[in-house]
């Protein structure tokens, strides 16, 4: 269902195809704003933009958000996107969908919509989603929450 849901949602959008991956590896830097909520949207959110799983700013370009993941094993698909899944700040895969593995960064990019981020646990427990927006290409990292 959250695969039609996404699927209808980049068909509706304009321009989500039309950019080149140039523009969208090079500008990411520059297309969250002061007043643009992000969220950690997938399958822990039921794909929802959640209150409890807004990310925060940390530092210029630098977000994160905490997260429980409850079932050891399973793989858990996800992205960081705003409210209204708005091509310029929905980040996922860089090329088609990239499996995260704890403390390894994965390159994302921005104008991302199929392509998911996954990351499969080893244990349950409270883990940290890190989208890093510093350098030339972005990044998702994802660690052991403290």
């Amino acid at each position: 269902m959250w695969w039609f849901v996404s699927l209808a949602m980049c068909i509706t959008i304009a321009g989500c195809s039309s950019q080149s991956t140039q523009q969208q590896t090079s500008t990411s830097k520059d297309l969250i704003t002061s007043n643009t909520a992000l969220y950690l949207r997938g399958d822990m959110t039921n794909w929802e933009a959640r209150a409890e799983y807004r990310v925060q700013q940390v530092s210029s370009r630098l977000y994160t958000v905490k997260a429980d993941l409850s079932e050891a094993g399973k793989t858990y698909h996800f992205k960081f996107a705003d409210a209204q899944w708005l091509p310029a700040v929905n980040y996922g895969a860089a090329i088609d969908d990239a499996t995260l593995t704890l403390d390894s960064p994965a390159p994302i990019r921005a104008y991302s919509c199929l392509d998911e981020l996954t990351f499969t646990p080893e244990q349950a427990g409270r883990y940290e989603f890190v989208l890093d927006l510093r350098g030339r290409k972005p990044v998702a990292l994802i660690k052991q929450a403290q």
